[in-house]
């Protein structure tokens, strides 16, 4: 089974969105698809996927940081919105 066969199958089996609700934009796939083809040289094939791994990598860990500022900013409202609470409280 040739490269383009196997995207188009896993093409084929790909929604619109990912499993973190992120839009899928088939045009990335396409563009890479045909990069691959346009390569022979197995190392030049190692060295695509090798950076693709690293560009996945490197959003992974932008939306993991993302995720831990945005925990930590509903953290500090949190623990704010609890210290007013006391703080009526106690005036009352």
């Amino acid at each position: 089974m040739s490269l383009h066969a196997t995207f188009e199958t896993l093409d084929q089996n790909t929604t619109s969105t990912t499993a973190t609700g992120t839009t899928f934009d088939p045009t990335i796939a396409d563009r890479s698809l045909r990069q691959l083809e346009q390569v022979t040289d197995e190392h030049a094939v190692d060295a695509l996927l090798r950076d693709f791994l690293v560009r996945r990598r490197a959003v992974r860990q932008a939306r993991r940081e993302l995720a831990a500022q945005q925990a930590r900013q509903e953290h500090e409202l949190l623990v704010q919105r609890a210290l007013l609470g006391t703080g009526l409280a106690h005036l009352r």
